[in-house]
C-alpha cells in the first residue's frame, strides 16, 4: 500500500504543470506569432542566426509532417541541403511501407465506374400492395385450443415461433431432427451494403498514412497543399464517387511538376466539373413553340468555374480581372462535362454544347470555331499571367514561411515560377533555400491535420487512419475534405485557435498519450528503448528530445520532476504482482509527460 501511494504521488505535480501549459497553449501561439511578425519587422528582414540544430528542426518540421524517432540524426548525417535535394525528387526515395498500406485500403486504385458500379446503393425494392389474407375457418382443434389456453394450460408451441424463441433455440441446432437430417448452420450476419461514405472514407484514410508514414514527406505536404487550393467538398452527392480519381489522377502526377499541367489536369477533372457545376453549363439553346409547349430556352451559361478559376485558382481575388472576362471564360468552357456522372464519371466534351462564337479574355482575342481548343487557350493564358505568378508564390510562401511572408521571397519566387514555365519544383526550391525560410523559426501553426499527423509520427504510433482518427480532426475544426466552400481552409494561425480547438486538441493529445483512440496504438517500450522508465529525468529527456520540446518546456518538467519525493517511481524488488502494479504506474506517469509534450504550445507551431 505504501508502495503504492508513492507511485501516485509524482501525479499531482504534473497535473499542476498541466494546468500552467494548457493556458500557455490558449494564448501563446497568438503572442508569439505576433512577436515574430513585428520582430522581422524590426530587424528588417535580416538574415536569421539560427544554429545548426534548428536548421535541422526547421527543416523537419516545415518540410514533413513531423519528425520521428531517428529523422533528425539522420539529416543531421546528411546535411540539410541534401535533404532537401532529396524530398524535391520524391521519385528517387522508397516509399514501399506507405503504399503497401495504402495498397490495403479497397477502393483507391479502382476505376470511377467499378466505384459507381459497386458503391452505388441498390434501390429499395417496389412491392406490390399486400392482399388482405382470408379469414381462417373456426375449428373445433382450435377452439379447444383456446379453450385450454383460456383455463390456464399450457399450449403447444406452434410452428410460427417468433424470432427471440428461434434464437433461444439456436444453441441445440446441431442436434439432429426427428428422421436424422443434421439442422442448417445459423446464417452469417448480413454486412452493410456498400455505400459511397465508404470511399471518402477510404480516401480520408489514406491521406491520414500517407502523411504519418509516407518517406516522400514533401511531396504528400505539396499534394495537401494543392487538395486543398483546388479544393473539391467531399460530400457533393456525385463527387463521393469522383473525388478518388480527383486525388489519383488530378493532383498526384503533377503535384511538383508544371503549374500549367496540373491547371489542365483540374480543369478536365469530372470531380471538379461537378463541384462548381461546369458540367451543366452551355450555350443557350432556344427552341420554338410546339402543340401546347411554349418557346424556351435549353441550357444556359453557368459561371462557378470560371469565376473560381480566376479568383481561386490562379489570379487571385485582385488580379485584375473583370466580371466581363468571367462571363468570356465561361463561355470558353462551355461543352466540358461529364459522361453520366452517376454510371461512368469521366471527362467528355460535347460541341453541341460549345459556344463556338468569337471572345476576348484578358485583352486576348479567342477566334470563332475553336472548339474545345478556346478553354485549352484560356488555361494558357491564366497558367503565365504575371498576376498568376505572384499569387501561387504568395500562397506557397505563406505554406512554407509565415502568415505573411516578406515580399522579398514573393518577387523572387513569382520570377522563378515566371522564368521556369510555371516550374512548380523550382518555384518551391526558390522558397525553402532562402534565407526568409530559415529566418521563420517556429512562425506557423500546425493545422489539425498537420497536429495530429506531427503527433503520430513524433510517437511512431502505429495506427489505421480510421474514423475514430478522422472524426479528432474535424473536431479540431478541419474534416478532412470536408471544406464546403471553394477557398480551402484558411493557412492562418487565427484560422485554428479558437478556444474550442485548442481543448479539442489537448484532449486528442491526452487520448493518444493513453492509448484511448481505437486504431492507434504507442509502444511505449519501443519508444523508450534503452531507458529505464523508472528514471524519470531521462523519460523526460528522450521525449522532450522526440518532441524537440523548447527551453521553456524542459524546464517546467524539471521543476514538476524535481518536485515529486525521491522514489516516486521504485522498481520493485520482485514479485509479478508488483511487477505490473510497477509498469502500469510507469505507463500513467509516462503519458502524462506525453499529453504535456504534445498539447504544450511549441509543439502546436512548426
Amino acid at each position: 500500500m505504501k508502495r503504492s501511494l508513492k507511485v501516485t504521488r509524482i501525479q499531482k505535480p504534473i497535473r499542476l504543470i498541466s494546468v500552467l501549459l494548457t493556458t500557455l497553449l490558449f494564448c501563446q501561439p497568438t503572442v508569439l506569432l505576433i512577436g515574430n511578425a513585428q520582430g522581422r519587422k524590426q530587424r528588417g528582414e535580416k538574415k536569421s542566426t539560427t544554429t545548426d540544430d534548428q536548421r535541422i528542426a526547421h527543416v523537419l518540421s516545415r518540410l514533413t509532417f513531423g519528425a520521428r524517432p531517428g529523422d533528425f540524426e539522420r539529416v543531421q548525417a546528411m546535411g540539410v541541403d541534401a535533404f532537401i535535394t532529396q524530398q524535391l525528387d520524391p521519385d528517387s526515395v522508397e516509399d514501399n511501407a506507405a503504399i503497401a498500406r495504402i495498397k490495403k485500403l479497397p477502393t483507391i486504385g479502382m476505376a470511377t465506374p467499378v466505384i459507381i458500379e459497386q458503391y452505388t446503393p441498390p434501390k429499395p425494392a417496389v412491392l406490390p400492395s399486400p392482399t388482405p389474407p382470408k379469414a381462417p375457418e373456426t375449428s373445433s382443434v382450435s377452439q379447444k385450443s383456446i379453450a385450454q389456453n383460456t383455463l390456464g394450460q399450457t399450449p403447444q408451441p406452434s410452428a410460427n415461433t417468433s424470432m427471440p424463441a428461434m434464437q433461444n433455440e439456436m444453441p441445440n441446432a446441431k442436434k439432429e431432427d426427428a428422421g436424422g437430417t443434421p439442422a442448417l448452420p445459423a446464417p452469417k450476419p448480413t454486412p452493410p451494403p456498400k455505400n459511397p461514405y465508404m470511399v471518402i472514407t477510404d480516401l480520408q484514410r489514406a491521406k491520414v498514412l500517407r502523411a504519418v508514414y509516407s518517406e516522400r514527406q514533401l511531396y504528400e505536404l505539396m499534394v495537401d497543399f494543392w487538395e486543398n487550393h483546388f479544393s473539391i467538398f467531399a460530400n457533393k452527392d456525385d463527387d463521393r464517387y469522383l473525388l478518388t480519381s480527383f486525388d489519383r489522377e488530378t493532383i498526384r502526377p503533377f503535384a511538383l511538376g508544371r503549374f500549367r499541367d496540373l491547371l489542365g489536369a483540374t480543369a478536365h477533372s469530372p470531380a471538379m466539373l461537378y463541384y462548381l457545376d461546369n458540367w451543366r453549363s452551355s450555350v443557350p439553346r432556344p427552341y420554338p413553340a410546339k402543340g401546347d409547349k411554349p418557346a424556351g430556352v435549353d441550357g444556359g451559361l453557368n459561371e462557378n468555374y470560371a469565376r473560381e478559376l480566376m479568383e481561386l485558382h490562379t489570379m487571385g481575388v485582385d488580379g485584375g480581372y473583370t466580371q466581363q472576362d468571367v462571363q468570356e471564360v465561361a463561355r470558353c468552357f462551355t461543352g466540358w462535362t461529364i459522361e453520366k456522372p452517376n454510371q461512368e464519371g469521366l471527362f467528355l466534351y460535347r460541341p453541341g454544347l460549345h459556344d463556338d462564337g468569337a471572345k476576348a479574355v484578358l485583352g486576348h482575342k479567342i477566334l470563332p470555331g475553336g472548339g474545345i481548343g478556346d478553354g485549352e487557350r484560356v488555361l494558357d493564358i491564366l497558367a503565365t499571367h504575371p498576376a498568376t505568378a505572384r499569387f501561387i508564390a504568395t500562397k506557397l510562401a505563406r505554406r512554407f514561411i509565415s502568415d505573411d511572408p516578406p515580399k522579398s521571397v514573393i518577387d523572387r519566387a513569382a520570377a522563378v515560377f515566371l522564368k521556369t514555365d510555371g516550374s512548380i519544383r523550382e518555384t518551391l526550391r526558390a522558397i525553402i533555400t532562402s534565407s526568409e525560410f530559415f529566418g521563420a523559426y517556429h512562425a506557423k501553426v500546425r493545422s489539425p491535420f498537420e497536429y495530429v499527423a506531427a503527433a503520430m509520427r513524433a510517437l511512431n504510433a502505429e495506427t489505421d487512419g480510421d474514423r475514430p482518427v478522422l472524426d479528432a480532426i474535424a473536431r479540431m475544426g478541419q474534416p478532412v475534405f470536408g471544406r464546403i466552400t471553394p477557398d480551402g481552409y484558411a493557412d492562418r494561425a487565427d484560422q485554428w485557435l479558437s478556444s474550442g480547438a485548442m481543448v479539442a486538441r489537448f484532449n486528442f493529445a491526452s487520448a493518444l498519450a493513453t492509448n484511448r483512440i481505437k486504431g492507434t496504438k504507442i509502444d511505449f517500450e519501443k519508444l523508450l528503448s534503452g531507458i529505464d522508465p523508472a528514471n524519470k529525468v531521462q523519460v523526460a529527456s528522450r521525449l522532450a528530445q522526440l518532441t524537440f520540446a523548447s527551453s521553456q518546456t524542459r524546464t517546467e518538467f524539471e521543476k514538476s520532476l524535481s518536485s515529486a519525493p525521491p522514489g516516486a517511481i521504485v522498481a520493485p524488488s520482485s514479485g509479478p504482482n508488483l511487477s505490473v502494479s510497477y509498469a502500469q504506474a510507469a505507463r500513467n506517469y509516462i503519458s502524462d509527460l506525453i499529453t504535456l509534450l504534445i498539447g504544450s504550445p511549441e509543439f502546436q507551431q512548426r
